[in-house]
């Protein structure tokens, strides 16, 4: 199975001057280290989440993300003055305006950098699972932020989607029986927690919906995020 790099060469040039920025995280097991070809939930933390694995997560991946961010200039620009900074990090929207003029063009090389698999909440997510499946064959793995951060983005979890769950059924009638990793970034203590991988398989002979998977997986993140380390 031959691995492919999935980074445009100018990010990558671009990624070695923001490390000077942003600190290593600690990574903190629970059970099993990374492995190729597997899907990463975490919390988003706003821009700090992607960002950090971005720099330093250890295996190749693609990432999943709005595909407003994908579709052009304009609907970046409206995605992160209305969505991401209003109603999400709750600016006035005066200010939100104004910080996504200079944002949007930022953003626009990172999301074009780091070549983000849009998602969507209808029927084109078909699409999305499609383009992570190519991942999966070539040996890479899917980091996916499945949190409802709709009004924001919390400390304590409050849903989960579970795209994530479709994916790995999908693979899983594939032939490829993917392990999934619950992981929970500690922004002030740069430690991410990283939970023991279950296999697809154990999650579908539970036989529950796709939503209460999803909700098992938010709790559990909830409760890696309330642990305390030195």
């Amino acid at each position: 199975m031959k691995k492919k790099h999935n980074r445009n060469k100018v990010w990558m040039g671009f990624r070695c001057f923001l490390k000077i920025f942003k600190r290593k995280p600690t990574y903190i097991f629970l059970g099993e280290e990374f492995k190729d070809q597997a899907i990463y939930l975490s919390n988003h933390v706003g821009a700090q989440g992607p960002l950090l694995y971005e720099l330093y997560f250890p295996k190749l991946f693609r990432f999943w993300g709005v595909h407003d961010m994908n579709d052009g200039f304009k609907s970046r620009f409206k995605y992160l003055s209305t969505t991401y900074f209003h109603d999400k990090k709750h600016m006035p929207k005066w200010l939100a305006f104004i910080i996504a003029i200079p944002a949007t063009p930022v953003m626009s090389i990172f999301y074009k950098g780091i070549r983000l698999i849009p998602t969507y909440t209808d029927y084109r997510l078909i699409k999305s699972v499609k383009m992570s499946l190519n991942e999966l064959d070539q040996g890479n793995s899917l980091i996916i932020f499945p949190e409802n951060s709709s009004d924001g983005y919390h400390k304590v979890l409050t849903q989960y989607f579970p795209g994530f769950y479709i994916l790995a059924k999908k693979a899983y009638e594939k032939g490829l029986d993917l392990d999934i990793y619950n992981m929970y970034y500690h922004r002030k203590q740069k430690k991410v927690v990283v939970d023991k991988p279950i296999k697809f398989s154990e999650l579908e002979a539970l036989n529950l919906e796709k939503e209460v998977i999803a909700e098992m997986f938010k709790d559990r993140a909830n409760e890696l995020g309330a642990m305390k380390f030195e």
